[in-house]
């Protein structure tokens, strides 16, 4: 192969990991946003923070139901199609939304939202394996695609919050609904890249071990259920408890993502540096948000509870990529999409139940109680990563 052939190979898969990137944000835009609007959608239709927390759910809950179907059809037809539709689907649901304002229309069109979300997600996960495995990056691949979720929240921080404010919640609606479809632009002209192997019959893919994939998926569900607790009412905690405005509480919001953005580029970065120290990462990372979140609950009452959980929300989010590598180098790459679709699923239903659970333990008991339960399933998600197969000659086989 003549060096211009790796060349091409190595900028074909930059244009890909940048549209995966566009693709990412312009999804996380609304998946991490619309939290940061949350005092907004209270006032907007009328919301306890219970409702709040179950508007939010729901729309997760909608994703986690959509994204296995969506990851096997990107096992059987072209990836980034589906990476497309998806888009532009999510975008025209937005849109309706704005249009018809406050009504159940509305409603029913955001959380209908949350379905069409789940395919970008999973295809381009399928089309970056594919390109970066070979090059040795897929951990800084795969971490900086999912560096792009936290900047979605500095989007839904700042710019959607301000428009909110300044202009109503429809005007937020639409310039979400154009920065997806700016997304689905990116897709569409990014180059080529690895062609997708032939299609292999139900019958003839290779089997995928989900005895050794059970505990990545049962820490991605209890790391969801601590991250989407802390991302879905920070807002919510900060106005409602500390007397902040909410383009306050969104500015704080923001500054957190900006801070997770480089975490999990440069984890990215190390995980492929130590590949066998990938799960020891994320354990350390589960372990030490627990700590954070415990010393919330026992300092609640004190000033320094804010930095404590900026600090809590930021290391809440820094397992995603690295936990996403270890799934992805675990199977086959016949079986990428399903197995992708599988593990989004148990991620968005965490996700889903996580503010609908933790919204209803602070009205019915306390924040405390809420911050001591976000702690045990951090801890929860260490233990489970303590059972997956991590040994060199697992890795060595894989890699």
């Amino acid at each position: 192969m003549s060096k211009a052939a790796p060349d091409k190979l190595r900028r074909d898969a930059l244009g890909i990991l940048t549209a995966a990137v566009a693709a990412q944000l312009a999804v996380s835009a609304a998946q991490q946003g619309l939290p940061a609007l949350g005092p907004i959608l209270a006032s907007t239709f009328n919301l306890t923070t219970a409702g709040v927390g179950l508007l939010l759910g729901t729309i997760s809950l909608g994703t986690a139901t959509a994204v296995i179907f969506w990851g096997k059809l990107s096992d059987r037809i072209n990836d980034r199609l589906i990476a497309v539709l998806g888009l532009f689907g999510t975008a025209t649901c937005f849109a309706v939304a704005a249009f018809f304002k406050t009504s159940e229309v509305a409603h029913f069109a955001i959380i209908f939202a949350g379905i069409m979300m789940a395919a970008p997600t999973v295809a381009m996960t399928k089309g970056l394996a594919r390109n970066f495995v070979h090059l040795g990056n897929i951990g800084f691949a795969l971490s900086t695609r999912q560096a792009a979720v936290p900047v979605g929240g500095v989007i839904g921080g700042l710019v959607l919050t301000g428009i909110a404010v300044s202009y109503g919640l429809s005007a937020a609606l639409y310039a979400l609904a154009a920065l997806i479809v700016v997304g689905g632009l990116f897709v569409i002209l990014a180059p080529a890249g690895i062609p997708e192997p032939p299609r292999m019959s139900t019958e003839n893919l290779p089997p995928v071990s989900w005895k050794r994939l059970a505990p990545i998926l049962a820490a991605a569900a209890f790391f969801c259920l601590t991250q989407l607790g802390i991302v879905a009412l920070l807002t919510l905690y900060l106005s409602s408890s500390r007397g902040w405005s909410p383009i306050h509480a969104g500015q704080l919001y923001a500054l957190m993502m900006a801070c997770v953005i480089v975490l999990r580029i440069r984890l990215g970065v190390i995980s492929d540096r130590y590949p066998a120290k990938r799960v020891n990462f994320q354990i350390v990372i589960a372990l030490l948000g627990a700590v954070l979140l415990l010393l919330c609950a026992i300092l609640e009452q004190y000033p320094i509870v804010v930095p404590l959980l900026f600090l809590a929300g930021i290391t809440a989010m820094g397992w995603n990529g690295l936990l996403f590598t270890t799934a992805v180098v675990a199977v086959p790459s016949q079986r990428v999409g399903y197995t992708q679709g599988v593990l989004h699923s148990f991620i968005f239903a965490a996700g889903g139940l996580s503010p609908i659970i933790m919204s209803r333990i602070v009205q019915s008991f306390s924040w405390q109680a809420a911050w001591t339960v976000m702690a045990i399933c951090s801890i929860m998600a260490a233990v489970s990563l303590r059972r997956f197969d991590s040994s060199p000659e697992t890795i060595k086989e894989i890699a």
